[in-house]
């Protein structure tokens, strides 16, 4: 990531950005500046042991000169000392500015290095849209607002939160809230984000403490001071927010902007899952909501520009057309109706031209100029609800829970497989339906004397598929458990509703409704001696049963497993079939170093030549792969030894659209149990497309 970085600052596009940036830091002085940041922080840099707010005022400092936190403080203070001890050396008062500025400038280039960082694939591209964004050109560095600080701390915070660095994210959400009261717009998303995705259920007590104990720390102690509340708090900025309103008579207003802002965020809450890009995209919409509901100045059209960047990276020619509108309409308004800029060092001062368009700009233009804004900013907005959130693939995904179905003759491994599929999408985000507890009769009825488990006669498979087409549906079930080390059911318990549905059972793909709504079904074939290997062991070692009762029972299974196991795989997606390496020498090994193949029939395969390509050049395995005569199937045989890294760097390559829906910290097995998770994770990931068309 540092090499293209170092490519991204050596691009001519953006020394081009820079150099003018610099040439307006040098020769542009903002009125804003001018008249108020800068002097209260000169003020503040001259007078180091008083309370900066109560100090400016004392000496009789304009209240509304500077609204901002003490982040945004300790962000100017360098530049702006830096520029006093020159002014002090030269005689003037002009490199004080310049040191203020240079902040905004450090700032601008951190926003670009974190876009680079979120959005990494289109360099170029994001270099136009960002770094030559008129509307941070013009509102940062003619205009003189300084939101460019706050919004560079959002966006630093989201970085953290996609690198699993929650405490991190807190701190840097807290600054940005110290630095301008007005980014507590962005924190409910965030913890929204936090809270809906149990897979970062670690998360959020970290990212709470980060966040809260900053915001206490760094703000909390200038709540005593009365001009930090009056200039900070009492801020007629804030006031804004209420501006838009409709009258309900006898006093009463219903104000806009917070409800739209309400409504936003209950739209978030309301999604079942929630992804990295929906979050970005969620809080810039509450971000444009916000800007547009109030009479806006400059500086929060600043907190636009990342999530409009991001949106035009991930779409068509037309979000770069109406963004470049937006753009030129609310330079042109603003550039008559907000304060300028003037050139000292040439002795230009175009105020007074622009005085005399302002006066030309009578209510109606300047209605018709805002109308013309928001319109355009609610096409954008339109567009972005239909583009990033409801054609968003996640988003699509998660309006219903993921499901598997696993099925296998008895001792395949069914409920060890559901185990370690369960430790990659991680186990609260897992709900496990065990055909196991739907067996009509406990271990001691008399009926199993004359049938056997693999009977569907001897399972409830009505309440079985009943319970899991619930849990599909988003509702929860009742349903008892059976001990296998006691042969009893228990009493019936609650099992709540979750992202990911897994059942595994004898009889899982044996109706074809239920079979039918599985995104994928798995039938475990494997070996018959290794499986025979593999129960023994499990009855005998694990479930205390004798040996030779163990051996009846699979003599006497062995006509059911082909009359009533066997043919459901014809309804599977995907067969997988492990085999020992060596079947002479399998009962001399044990469970744990056993060397296994693995032979994967995988249905209306269209991802097979890159897996084996995967396979072979990250796992370095042997892989032949053998399509049938449609090229509809392909039989896929896996051998060799592999770490879980590279099988977790290969779902990586083979599966980028499902890592959000994988724990923060996957269970990656090695060998054959690896290459068994990875499979069905594509298999996911392709039937999942095919639900989405």
């Amino acid at each position: 990531m540092a090499v293209n970085a170092n490519r991204l600052w050596r691009d001519p596009v953006f020394k081009i950005g820079l150099l003018l940036r610099v040439l307006l830091i040098i020769f542009v002085v903002p009125e804003l500046q001018r008249d108020g940041f800068v002097p209260f922080l000169v003020h503040a840099v001259t007078h180091p042991l008083s309370d900066p707010w109560t100090s400016f005022l004392v000496a009789g400092g304009s209240p509304v000169a500077y609204p901002y936190g003490p982040v945004m403080l300790f962000a100017h203070i360098p530049g702006v000392l830096v520029g006093v001890l020159l002014d002090g050396i030269s005689g003037t008062d002009y490199m004080a500015g310049i040191g203020f500025r240079s902040g905004l400038l450090m700032a601008d280039i951190g926003v670009l290095y974190v876009l680079y960082r979120l959005l990494p694939e289109q360099p170029r591209k994001l270099l136009y849209l960002y770094w030559l964004s008129p509307i941070i050109l013009f509102a940062t560095y003619w205009n003189g607002q300084t939101d460019i600080i706050p919004i560079s701390l959002i966006l630093l915070s989201l970085l953290f939160i996609k690198q699993f660095r929650p405490a991190a994210s807190g701190v840097a959400l807290g600054l940005a809230f110290a630095a301008k009261l007005s980014m507590l717009l962005a924190g409910p998303f965030v913890a929204i984000y936090l809270w809906r995705n149990k897979r970062f259920v670690e998360l959020r007590w970290p990212f709470a403490m980060g966040y809260s104990l900053t915001v206490l720390l760094v703000q909390g102690p200038w709540l005593f001071s009365s001009g930090f509340r009056s200039m900070v708090l009492g801020t007629p900025e804030s006031h804004r927010l209420f501006d838009f309103a409709l009258s309900f008579g006898q006093g009463l207003e219903l104000y806009l902007t917070p409800t739209l802002y309400l409504l936003a965020l209950y739209g978030m809450w309301r999604l079942r899952r929630i992804s990295f890009d929906l979050l970005i995209a969620t809080i810039g919409l509450s971000f444009f909501l916000v800007v547009l509901g109030t009479p806006a100045p400059p500086g929060w059209y600043i907190w636009l520009v990342p999530f409009l960047v991001v949106h035009q990276l991930q779409s068509d020619r037309s979000s770069m057309i109406l963004t470049a509108g937006f753009s030129l309409l609310l330079i042109a308004m603003h550039l008559v109706i907000s304060s300028g800029a003037s050139f000292p060092l040439f002795h230009v001062d175009p105020a007074s031209v622009l005085l005399g368009w302002r006066v030309l700009f009578t209510p109606h233009l300047h209605s018709l100029g805002i109308t013309m804004i928001i319109s355009v900013g609610v096409v954008l907005i339109v567009q972005m609800l239909r583009e990033r959130v409801a054609r968003n693939d996640y988003f699509q995904i998660v309006q219903k829970p993921l499901s598997i179905g696993i099925a296998g003759d008895s001792g395949s491994g069914k409920d060890t497989f559901s185990q370690a599929l369960a430790g990659i999408f991680g186990d609260h985000s897992v709900v496990h339906v065990s055909g196991d507890d739907y067996h009509v009769w406990d271990r001691f009825a008399p009926m199993w004397k004359g049938m056997t488990h693999l009977n569907p006669r001897a399972n409830d498979l009505q309440r079985f598929n009943h319970d899991v087409l619930a849990l599909i549906g988003g509702k929860a079930i009742t349903c008892r458990r059976y001990d296998h080390v006691a042969g009893r059911f228990s009493l019936p318990v609650y099992v709540d509703k979750n992202d990911v549905v897994i059942a595994s059972g004898l009889h899982a793909l044996h109706a074809q409704q239920l079979c039918r709504r599985f995104d994928i079904s798995v039938f475990l074939d494997i070996d018959e001696q290794l499986r025979r290997h593999w129960k023994i062991r499990r009855d005998v070692h694990e479930r205390g049963h004798a040996y030779r009762t163990v051996q009846d029972s699979l003599e006497r299974r062995a006509k059911d497993a082909a009359r009533f196991i066997h043919p459901q795989k014809a309804d599977a997606n995907l067969v997988l079939s492990l085999r020992p390496v060596n079947a002479a020498h399998l009962d001399e090994t044990s469970a744990d170093t056993i060397r296994l193949k693995l032979v994967a029939l995988i249905r209306n395969s269209t991802f097979h030549e890159k897996l084996a390509r995967i396979l072979i050049g990250i796992c370095g395995l042997h892989i032949d792969v053998q399509p049938s005569e449609d090229s509809r199937d392909v039989e896929i045989s896996i051998e060799g030894d592999v770490a879980a890294e590279d099988i977790a760097l290969s779902a990586a390559t083979l599966a980028p659209g499902m890592q959000e829906m994988l724990d923060t910290r996957p269970k990656w097995e090695s060998g054959m149990s690896g290459i068994m998770q990875l499979l069905v994770l594509v298999q996911i990931e392709e039937s999942l497309k095919s639900r989405m068309k």
